[in-house]
């Protein structure tokens, strides 16, 4: 039986930790390992995490950060302890839960493709969306999301990331390639599967894994709302739209730069023509936004709304 290593790494996740655990107890894969990083917590979560430990010897490593890395860096931090010879690798966040197949189906997928073809791989899965309380919001969060789960080209994934974070599943080849993750870098997901699809294959499974918890205080103003705020939030969104386009042009010149020998030419010059968009201001970067980051999959109207505010 081919052992599963869950990287994941939490930050004040002591009210999730247990259905997260139990989730993992719980699955029909049983030989799996945890790998966690407490990143700075400052509630009980390292204190629940010793209690499992206790338990279940399989929560094996638990690394105590003191000062919070953030979350691209700290997954990195527990990326880089993993073994050499791992040869399946998951990522979790630990507010979420796995369904009880959620490793088996995935490490089925991840078997078949390095028979087929040597090389790193990568496979991912929809997920559910629930509440606080596990009940459901949205049956298939690709649809929610309007994800289109295979992406046809390098350009594609480097504008819109299809790969969520707690259904990967990736072997030892594509480990070596991202035990070290860029400054640049927000989200460790996206780059897995950015380095994925420059290096080796990216393969989606349509079936849900994971019940994927949404959480926190979300506040609404109502339809009623003053011209001001209206107009503030206008402001607000388009503040959004531009730092996430200026994180998306940084991670694509931290692409090239990390694996240029790797991909080709074209895809060189398209990654080089999105990292310019954060050097440039005014029309000039619009006209780098109409020129590298139009989406066909986005439509005209939300393409030209990112031209507009990015």
């Amino acid at each position: 039986m081919t052992r599963v290593h869950i990287a994941c790494s939490a930050k004040n996740a002591a009210r999730w930790i247990d259905p997260f655990i139990e989730g993992l107890v719980a699955q029909t894969h049983t030989d799996w390992e945890l790998w966690i990083r407490d990143d700075g917590s400052t509630d009980d979560t390292r204190q629940r995490l010793e209690a499992w430990q206790r338990r279940d010897p399989r929560v094996a490593h638990i690394i105590a950060g003191e000062n919070s890395l953030g979350l691209s860096q700290a997954f990195a931090d527990v990326l880089a302890r993993l073994p050499a010879e791992a040869r399946a690798v998951a990522t979790a966040d630990a507010d979420d839960v796995w369904m009880p197949h959620r490793i088996a189906s995935t490490l089925a997928t991840l078997t078949d493709a390095e028979e087929t073809q040597p090389g790193p791989v990568l496979v991912h899965t929809d997920l559910q969306v629930v509440d606080e309380r596990l009940a459901l919001l949205a049956p298939s969060f690709w649809e929610s999301q309007g994800i289109h789960p295979q992406p046809p080209s390098l350009q594609s994934l480097a504008i819109q990331n299809v790969a969520t974070g707690p259904t990967l599943l990736f072997n030892g080849a594509l480990l070596a390639l991202v035990r070290t993750i860029p400054a640049a870098v927000t989200n460790h997901d996206w780059w897995i599967a950015l380095v994925a699809m420059a290096a080796g294959r990216i393969i989606a499974v349509p079936e849900c894994t994971v019940w994927y918890r949404q959480h926190g205080a979300n506040s609404t103003e109502g339809a009623r709302r003053s011209a001001w705020r209206r107009l503030r939030g206008a402001w607000e969104r388009r503040a959004i739209v531009r730092r996430d386009v200026d994180r998306m042009a940084r991670q694509a010149g931290a692409l090239a730069q990390a694996l240029g020998d790797r991909i080709s030419a074209d895809d060189r010059r398209m990654l080089a023509g999105l990292a310019g968009i954060a050097e440039r201001s005014g029309w000039a970067r619009r006209a780098a936004i109409l020129r590298w980051r139009w989406l066909a999959s986005h439509g005209v109207a939300r393409n030209l709304g990112v031209v507009l505010r990015g």
